[in-house]
């Protein structure tokens, strides 16, 4: 809590307004506890959890094996010495630019003239009234249609007579038989290949350096075994009252 005087000065001021707010509601609160005679029951208070219960410690973890030392690889050779560059020739001084000539004045442009003032429009006459449209006369009564006459039947069409039987296509000639293809050349034989010549022997590769074995993990330890859980307790059962009328 602070202590500083602008504070000081505040809290009596907050506490008074804190009562004056306080009484009207004690009022209200009196006037409606007479008002409801039959106040609902206070709800069961809850029971308390238990209480938790503490971890157990977890075990260290082991300390990781040394790795074997990697053998030494052998030195690289050294670079030759690059060779010195020759020494560029100099480049010639270039010419100096001429110098330009200087432009010449511009002349001063004349001044330009006002403009002349614009005569005023003369005003506009007053438009005549404009005449009241005639009144249209009545359409005359459209005399009734005369009634359709009923359209005559029409006649029968004729029996269609039948088609004549169409005559039998005569047969078709046997084709002559079709000549035998000649028979095809033989393909000359085909020179043989020379011999392809072996491969040379690979050279043989220098033995590679035999690594060392991992070392085995050391065995993880066994975690204890936790503690059951207490049963947490039964809710109590709440009971619904009917909604009381105003006395």
């Amino acid at each position: 809590m602070t202590t500083s005087p602008r504070w000081r000065s505040v809290l009596p001021s907050a506490a008074v307004a804190a009562a004056l707010v306080a009484a009207p509601l004690a009022n209200a609160g009196a006037a409606y506890a007479e008002d409801h005679t039959n106040p609902h029951p206070p709800s069961p208070m809850k029971p308390a959890y238990p209480a938790k219960h503490h971890h157990l410690a977890k075990p260290a973890h082991p300390e990781k094996p040394v790795y074997p030392v990697k053998p030494v690889h052998p030195e690289k050779p050294a670079y030759p010495a690059k060779p010195a560059y020759p020494v560029k020739p100099a480049y010639p001084e270039k010419p100096a630019y001429p110098v330009k000539p200087a432009y010449p004045e511009k002349p001063t442009l004349p001044v330009k003239p006002a403009y002349p003032a614009k005569p005023a429009y003369p005003e506009k006459p007053a438009l005549p009234a404009k005449p009241a449209y005639p009144v249209k006369p009545a359409y005359p009564v459209k005399p009734a249609l005369p009634v359709k006459p009923a359209y005559p039947e029409k006649p029968a069409y004729p029996v269609k007579p039948a088609l004549p039987v169409k005559p039998a296509y005569p047969e078709k000639p046997a084709l002559p038989a079709k000549p035998a293809y000649p028979e095809k050349p033989a393909y000359p034989a085909k020179p043989a290949y020379p011999v392809k010549p072996a491969y040379p022997d690979k050279p043989t590769y220098p033995a590679k350096p035999v690594h060392p074995e991992k070392p085995a993990y050391p065995d993880k330890p066994t975690y204890p075994t936790k503690p059951a859980y207490p049963d947490k307790p039964a809710h109590p059962t709440k009971k619904h009252h009917g909604h009381h009328g105003h006395h």
